[in-house]
């Protein structure tokens, strides 16, 4: 169990699809939830799957913290020589990766190809 503590309206799980280890974060990425995904980010990294992928579908909010925290994984899947790539948000998630100047440096895959 993680000694961090997660705010109720935050969680995060993992699903194995394929090669994939698709990490899928849920509600606020913030200052108080950045930590449980890096957690569950690293296991991923480190677990037996060919890539990670990172579906931002369900994730509400995020900030400078969780923007960190998605650079902090790439930089990671290029340290372990995995693939990278995240699944879309809605549109002002995107648009707030777009404005950070980060939007360019991801993968990105269609969600149809988690089905």
């Amino acid at each position: 169990m993680s000694e961090f503590p997660i705010p109720e309206a935050f969680s995060v799980r993992t699903e194995l699809h394929g090669d994939a280890a698709v990490v899928v974060p849920t509600g606020e990425l913030d200052l108080a939830t950045a930590p449980a995904l890096e957690e569950a980010l690293a296991r991923a990294f480190d677990g037996e799957a060919g890539r990670v992928v990172l579906d931002l579908r369900e994730l509400e909010f995020i900030d400078s913290s969780g923007l960190r925290t998605l650079l902090t994984a790439r930089r990671r899947s290029e340290d372990s020589r995995r693939g990278f790539s995240l699944v879309a948000g809605h549109r002002g998630l995107e648009r707030t990766l777009e404005i950070a100047g980060v939007h360019k440096v991801f993968d990105w895959m269609p969600a149809e190809e988690l089905a």
